[in-house]
């Protein structure tokens, strides 16, 4: 990984071949004592496990992608979970034929590269596991329910 602080909030972040992105985002945001933040992207990608959530099973079913993809999109945020960054992502990718899937990221690895821009948020709300909806979802303090 190589990185510049572009300004007093935001990181230009190059990922390497063969990192592992989740593991890299949440190492980063951990050195970099960075509790919340944002974060989007692009790049190619291999060994991707994607996954789609359902609320009324309350679990994920997942589709691992074979090959390299291009990234046509990845955006995600920070949190904190049992004091530790706790990175959300969400991706769009593509093959070779044009097609593109897309979901939650659960695990892949840099192909050639992954270019991301990470915007530190300067808060540290934390993410609870909220037992009705089966996910990690923001603790937050106020409410228009």
């Amino acid at each position: 990984m190589k990185f510049v602080k572009n300004s007093d909030s935001t990181f230009i972040i190059r990922l390497v071949r063969g990192e592992e992105i989740l593991d890299s985002i949440e190492r980063f945001c951990q050195n970099q004592n960075i509790k919340n933040a944002v974060f989007w992207g692009i790049g190619s990608i291999e060994d991707v496990i994607l996954a789609h959530y359902r609320v009324d099973g309350k679990k994920f079913s997942e589709k691992k992608c074979e090959g390299i993809f291009e990234i046509t999109s990845l955006i995600g945020n920070v949190s904190l979970f049992e004091q530790k960054p706790l990175v959300h992502p969400h991706i769009s990718i593509s093959n070779e034929q044009m097609e593109v899937f897309g979901g939650h990221l659960m695990t892949g690895k840099v192909s050639a590269t992954v270019e991301l821009v990470l915007q530190n948020l300067g808060s540290s709300y934390a993410k609870k596991m909220d037992e009705e909806i089966g996910l990690k979802l923001w603790d937050l303090p106020q409410s228009l329910i």
